[in-house]
This record gives C-alpha cells, structure tokens and sequence, in this order.
C-alpha cells in the first residue's frame, strides 16, 4: 500500500483539471455547428421572451413531455436575445454542463469507491479513470450537440448531484445514522423533483439508487433490518414499483397510435433488445460512421423468431436474471447491468418514442464506464501497470475519435451531407441537407434533394411540401402543378409526422406574401384537404385542430369572416391551446368586436388547462390577450361593430 502525501490530493486535482480542459478542447471545434431536429419546434418561441412575463409563459408552457420541463427551459430563456443568434452560444453551455456533469461524475465515483472499501490510490484512479472514460466517450456527443438535448444533460446534472449528496449523506450512517437517513432522503426527493422537471429521466433516480444498494453497497449495520427495509420501500422501492406500474399501463397503444408509428407495444420492445446491444456496441467500439442525429431510418423487429431480435432478448433476459441473482457475488458487474437497464427503462421500452437515439445513453453509461475501470484497475493486481496503461489508452483513443466527431459537427455543410450518405433512408437527414444546401448551394440544389427522398421513399412524399415552398420562393414565375399533382396523390399516404402542419403553415404564408405560378391559398386549402384523407391524420383529433386553424387562416386571408369564425369553432372542438386563443381574439378584436374578445377571454379563463405550469402559462397569455384588446380598442377610438353571423352564444 502506497504511503499517501500531502502532495497527492493536489496531484489528483491537477489531473482532473487537466481531464476537464482536454475535453472543452476536444468539444470546441462543434461550436459552429447549427439548430438540428427538434431545436426550432421547442426552442422557436424564445423570439417572444421580451420581459418577465413572456419569459416566464415561455418556461411554464413547454409540451415537450408530460411535466412540460420547466428548469431546462428557464435556462433557454436566460439565452433569449441569442436565439436568432446561431447555435454557438447554446452550444457552449451545454458543453460547460457536460463538463460539470464530468466533475460530478468523478466525484460520485470517489464516493462509490470508498463506500466499498477501496483503499488508496486505486480510489482516485478509479474515479479519475472512469470519468475520464465516460466524458470522452463519442456515442454521447449529441447529448451536448444537439441544442435542446440540454434538458437530458441538465437533468442528469440534478442526478449526480443527488448521488453525490446521498452518498455522502449515508457515510454518516455509522456515527449519525437518524441525520444520516434524514438528509438522504431529502437530498432523494429533492434532486428527483429538479432533475424530473428538467426531463422525465430524472424520475429514476430512486432507482439508479436502489441498484446501488441491491449491489455494490452493503446494509448498513447501524440500522435495524426493519428500519432500514421501510425506509428502501418508501423511497426506493415504491418510486420503482410506479414507474414498473405506469411504463405497464402504457402498453396499450390504440389503434391510431400503431397507424402513426407503424409499430406495436411488442414489436417497440423487439426493437429496442436490439437498439441496447447496438448502444453498447458504438459506445465501447466507437466508428464514426454509425454516430450522429439522424437515426429515424433504424429497421424495426417484427417477430421474436427473427434470430438477431431472438438473441437479443434472450441475452438481455439472462444479463438482467444474472445481475439479480449474482448481484453479491459479482456486485460491480451486476450493478453496471442493472444501472444500463434501468437507466434506459422510461425511454427504451413501451413509451412510443424514435427507437434509437444516442443522448438516452448519457446517465445509463455511467455505470458500464465505472464497472470497466473497475476490472481494469483493480481487479488485475497483478498486471497493474499493462492495466492502467491500456485504460489511458482507451481514453486518449476515445478522445481522439470523439475530436473527429465534434470537428465534423462543427462543419454543417460537410455533417449534412455524411450524415445523409450513412443514413440514406432517413427524411431528417435529407430535410437537413435541403436546408444547408439552400444557404450554401441555391434553392434548386435543396430541391432535388427533397424530391428525391419523395421519390425513393414514397412515404416521405410530404417532404415535396417544402420542395414547392422553395420553389414559389426562388422560382415564382415556374409552372407548380407537376409538384401540387404529385402531393395530391401521394399525401392520403404518406407517413405521419406533425411537422406536416408547419409545412404547410409556411407554403401559405409564402404564397400569402408572392405571387407562385400555380399555387395560391386555395391549393394550399387543397392539399390540406389531401392530407386529411389520410386516416392517420384524419383520425387524430390534435392534427385536425392544426388543420383547421390553418383553414380558419386561409378564410381570413381571403376576407370570409363568417368561415373563418366557423373554422376556427371547429378547430375549438378538437384542441385547445393558447395559440387557438390568440386567433379568436384577433379576429374578434380586428373586427371591433372589442366586448365579444373580452367575453372569450373570460371564458377561456373558465377552462384552463389542468396542468399547474401550463394554467400559469395560460393565465399570462390571456392577461397580455387583455391588453392587446384595450391598447387595440383606445386607438380604434370604436367599439361595439360585430362580425356578421357571431352572437355571444358562438363563444
């Protein structure tokens, strides 16, 4: 056993400082990348936050998940006046989280190492090693690349911070074991409520806990049994058993729900034994050429008798029976398996996601990290140099790879054309070429992209909607009709995705502002018409809100007040959202209709929505709808001039 120094601490300080500087340099070559996926359909409302209050609707009304993520959000709006900005400064404080995760991480794996005993220095090495090895590792580049997978990273941060404060709070057991437990707990509950309102994940927490517990750490002996064994199914045990519970109940796809995602709850779970083993495939065996956002092309398992899809469940079968029934005699490797499973429980099983995407790896990895420096560093004692040596090779390796990866994210024009050849069959990666090479290369450039991932993929054939939208931008005077005559036939069939909605809203607003040979608000009234036919759309009662919201703008825009007013009823009566109310206000109160507006206002007030942060957020909207009515009435100088056909009862 080494003699430790003074001089040791400050050794250990230094190396981990010098870790965390490696990585920012490693992570700054992708500080040019741009906005990917589901940045814009998040994020774009930030253009609204001007003051406290809209920042403060911003932060309360995201939909993003079922808690709306209030915490990641708070910290887009503090970010606010740089939206229209680029990416950079969003990327940055992602990588400055992943950076402070890092530190959390080594931290917590210090902990860990010592609860069991570990003597010095083999701790420090593990902790320094292992964190090292998971910060550096390539698969979870995107969880700091991609602008709104901040609210993976920051609820992970919570989560560390509650390991960290759990773990340290239980080393009191022995000598303070009430202060001990009590503190436990409140750093359990807390940490689970900020990590969860930062994301979902951070709702297992109690669960990566009770991995812990039922491996690597051992009852506490200053406790009775009883006590101890209340306390794990208070807190650890019952959250457990209800995320088992509502993760059951989610089983259960309806009909609608398998016509959208063309899949069932079984064939998602097929699909996703496959999608593990490939995660720990390409986090351990990093190639670059199977890393990056665009993963929506990922092939789904249909059968258990397929042999790959038979052999991966079966293996997750028997590593999960392993890890439960070894968990004593071989705790690092149980506790790495259970912490991988549950880690990907909520995203990875019968919730109706995207089957593959690689930020879910960010907390599950933590413990494969851990479990490999563990063999690596203590378990050969006797070829202990040859051992610490190949593990800081692995890392230098990684890192290097991972310095690939970011400097080609921060390439846009290059990422979305590799990005695109990899994944050939993916319409995200070809809608995001469509959208560089019309910055880059001109308009008829993204065109032919757009129509050949219609072409090749008839089920993407929505992805002309765009092709035609920037058509009437660069080529007005073109004659349209062999693209609207294409989408007319194809868009009854097409795949779903909400993104249809936009597409359209934004050919219209393009033929609203120009002239397009062809095209005009009556073709864009037809092609929604088209989409409508198509019974996943036509079947989905928030898609037929959009619908008739974009109707309702259509009618306006050609004066009928009268359908306009009936659209929008009609969209009232399939969803209800703060968007629909800012349109009935406005048409009311463009028509002078200045108390009719005041009584929809109040009425909305009647009916808001359940969700706590959203009511708030609700409640904010309607007051700044109230003003915007008097501001609209003092300077019309008029009040009291109806719209025809619109009584008090239509509201």
């Amino acid at each position: 056993m080494l003699v430790k120094t003074a001089k040791e601490p400050i050794l250990y300080g230094v190396a981990l400082a010098a870790i965390l500087v490696t990585a920012w340099f490693v992570y700054q070559p992708a500080f040019g990348s741009v906005f990917l996926l589901d940045d814009r359909p998040n994020l774009d409302r930030l253009t609204t936050v001007t003051d406290m209050d809209s920042a403060l609707q911003f932060v309360l009304s995201g939909n993003a998940g079922p808690v709306g993520r209030p915490l990641s959000l708070a910290t887009f709006a503090a970010q606010a006046e740089l939206w229209d900005y680029s990416a950079a400064p969003f990327i940055l404080v992602n990588v400055v989280i992943h950076l402070l995760n890092g530190l959390l991480t080594y931290c917590f794996f210090l902990q860990l190492t010592r609860a069991r005993q570990i003597r010095q220095p083999d701790d420090q090495y593990v902790a320094l090693a292992a964190a090292a090895l998971w910060l550096f590792l390539p698969l979870l580049a995107s969880s700091s690349l991609m602008v709104i997978q901040r609210m993976t990273t920051l609820s992970a941060m919570f989560i560390l911070l509650g390991l960290n404060a759990y773990l340290y709070a239980r080393s009191f057991l022995g000598t303070r074991p009430k202060a001990a437990l009590t503190t436990m707990s409140a750093a359990l509950v807390t940490a689970t409520l900020l990590a969860t309102l930062s994301k979902e994940n951070g709702a297992l927490l109690p669960s990566l806990v009770l991995a812990m517990e039922v491996t690597v750490l051992a009852r506490p002996g200053s406790l009775g049994i009883g006590t101890w064994r209340i306390w794990q199914s208070v807190f650890l045990l019952a959250p457990t058993a209800f995320i088992v519970c509502y993760l059951l109940a989610r089983t259960n796809y309806g009909d609608l729900l398998i016509l959208q995602k063309e899949y069932t709850a079984w064939e998602r779970l097929l699909t996703e034994a496959r999608v593990l083993w490939e995660y720990l495939f390409n986090a351990f065996i990093a190639r670059p050429n199977q890393l990056g956002p665009f993963q929506d092309d990922y092939p789904l398992a249909e059968s258990l008798l397929e042999p790959l899809t038979l052999l991966a469940v079966a293996g997750w079968l028997l590593v999960a029976v392993g890890a439960f029934v070894w968990r004593r005699k071989y705790p690092v490797a149980a506790f790495a398996a259970l912490w991988f499973l549950i880690g990907h429980s909520l995203e990875s099983t019968t919730l109706p996601l995207y089957l593959y995407f690689e930020h879910r790896n960010y907390i599950p990895l933590l413990g494969l990290a851990y479990a490999l420096c563990c063999l690596m560093l203590i378990k050969s004692m006797n070829h202990r140099r040859i051992a610490r040596a190949l593990v800081a090779l692995y890392i230098v390796v990684n890192a290097s790879i991972l310095y690939s990866v970011t400097s080609l994210w921060g390439n846009p024009s290059v990422a979305a054309n590799y990005w695109h050849w990899n994944s050939p069959d993916s319409a995200g990666a070809a809608g995001h070429l469509a959208l560089q090479r019309a910055s880059t290369m001109g308009a008829s450039v993204a065109m032919l992209t757009l129509q050949e991932i219609a072409q090749t993929h008839p089920r993407h054939a929505y992805m002309r909607l765009p092709e035609l939208t920037l058509s009437c931008h660069a080529y007005p005077e073109r004659d349209q009709s062999d693209i609207v005559k294409d989408l007319k036939e194809k868009l009854p069939t097409v795949r779903f995705s909400y993104s249809v909605g936009s597409m359209l809203d934004e050919l219209m607003n393009t033929v609203k502002n120009a002239a397009c040979n062809g095209v005009d608000s009556t073709t864009v009234k037809e092609l929604a018409l088209a989409v409508l036919r198509n019974p996943s759309y036509g079947s989905d009662a928030e898609y037929k809100g959009i619908h008739y919201r974009l109707l309702a703008g259509i009618a306006w825009n050609s004066g009928d007040r009268s359908l306009t007013w009936e659209h929008l009823m009609t969209a009232r009566s399939y969803t209800r959202n703060p968007q629909l109310n800012v349109m009935f206000v406005t048409v009311l109160a463009a028509s002078k209709e200045f108390d009719a507006a005041r009584r929809y206002i109040a009425q909305a007030h009647e009916t808001l929505p359940g969700h706590p942060f959203r009511r708030i957020a609700e409640r904010i909207s309607l007051r700044e709808l109230t003003r915007f009515v008097d501001e609209l009435e003092v300077r019309s100088g008029t009040a009291g001039m109806g719209i025809k056909n619109t009584t008090t009862a239509d509201l």
